[in-house]
């Protein structure tokens, strides 16, 4: 368990933060140079089809972290993170296909739509991406920030991991938290909702991606251990 949840967290924490690194950048309230952006780039769809797989492979990495976390308030904490992980990694692969899938044959329908046409397949694009970003305001609420609050705080209170990395996790957490708040009062993309939505899931990722080599280094500790014992039974 904790072999395949550390290499699915270490796995999933890289390809989700190159993705996020190499997603291209739409212009802000600007919907026809967004679907220009989208319509125009050979690399949207395929990112967004990794994001899927590293949300897969983080929730992977998440059950393996509650499995490592029993007993007592840290357990009973991880237990609900891992609840708000389904409920966001759900919502998460909602957003990204919308978002990566029909965003991108909405755009390419409007690049080639006759100029009496236009208006009207443009239409269909921003509304594509307000429904994303109302999507994207709960996925930060359920998985982004719900999830690695509580995980952070299992793991802060645990004494199996070190203290300073749940505490790190829990700030994530909280930066996500704003950013929903904006994106959901709001309704559109602003200057602070994007710091937000960049520190956080920077911060995320890495965490999960430290957590993974902590789980495998925790597997190699268990065989040591196994050894020792096989070879003190043997003398």
């Amino acid at each position: 368990m904790y072999r395949i949840g550390g290499v699915a967290a270490v796995v999933g924490a890289v390809l989700g933060g190159v993705g996020n690194l190499i997603h291209p950048v739409t212009p802000e309230h600007d919907a026809a140079g967004a679907a220009q952006v989208i319509a125009g780039s050979d690399i949207w769809t395929p990112v967004h089809l990794a994001i899927v797989l590293a949300i897969f492979l983080m929730l992977g990495g998440l059950v393996a972290i509650y499995h490592s976390i029993r007993g007592g308030l840290p357990g009973a904490l991880a237990r609900f993170g891992l609840f708000a992980a389904v409920v966001g990694a759900t919502i998460g692969l909602v957003l990204v296909i919308l978002d990566g899938v029909a965003a991108r044959q909405l755009a390419q329908e409007w690049a080639s739509a006759a100029p009496g046409e236009k208006a009207a397949a443009l239409g269909l694009v921003h509304l594509n991406e307000t429904l994303n970003f109302a999507l994207a305001s709960l996925f930060n609420f359920a998985f982004a920030a719900a999830t690695f609050i509580l995980f952070g705080l299992a793991v802060a209170l645990s004494r199996i991991y070190p203290r300073w990395l749940g505490w790190a996790a829990v700030v994530a957490g909280l930066a996500s938290v704003g950013a929903g708040l904006i994106q959901a009062l709001v309704g559109e993309p602003t200057t602070a909702s994007r710091v937000l939505t960049i520190f956080g899931p920077t911060v995320i990722t890495l965490w999960l991606l430290i957590m993974g080599i902590l789980l495998l280094r925790k597997v190699r500790a268990c065989q040591a251990r196994m050894v020792l014992a096989e070879a003190k039974g043997a003398a």
